[in-house]
């Protein structure tokens, strides 16, 4: 009989880090200058990480919150805790 085992999971902090490190990586590929997207809150039980978005393109009129889709994938990709991506247009604190 085998023994089924689980899967360890990183500490919190660690997966937020690496989430911030992964928008730091896609962010300039947007090309937004005047666009902020930071993480503002992970929940390791449900894999939700919550960004906080602010700003947009000030040439087309794009919201951060156009590109969104495309930023959930890349971090879904990229973070393997992460299994969805919310946004925020709240101040986080």
């Amino acid at each position: 009989m085998s023994v089924l085992r689980r899967k360890r999971s990183r500490p919190q902090a660690d997966v937020e880090h690496h989430i911030r490190h992964e928008l730091a990586a896609i962010l300039p590929i947007l090309r937004i200058d005047q666009c902020a997207i930071e993480l503002q809150a992970f929940d390791p039980a449900t894999g939700t990480a919550v960004l906080f978005v602010k700003g947009g393109c000030p040439d087309c009129d794009c919201s951060p919150a156009t590109f969104m889709q495309g930023i959930e994938t890349q971090l879904k990709l990229r973070v393997a805790e992460l299994k969805a991506v919310l946004a925020t247009e709240e101040s986080p604190g």
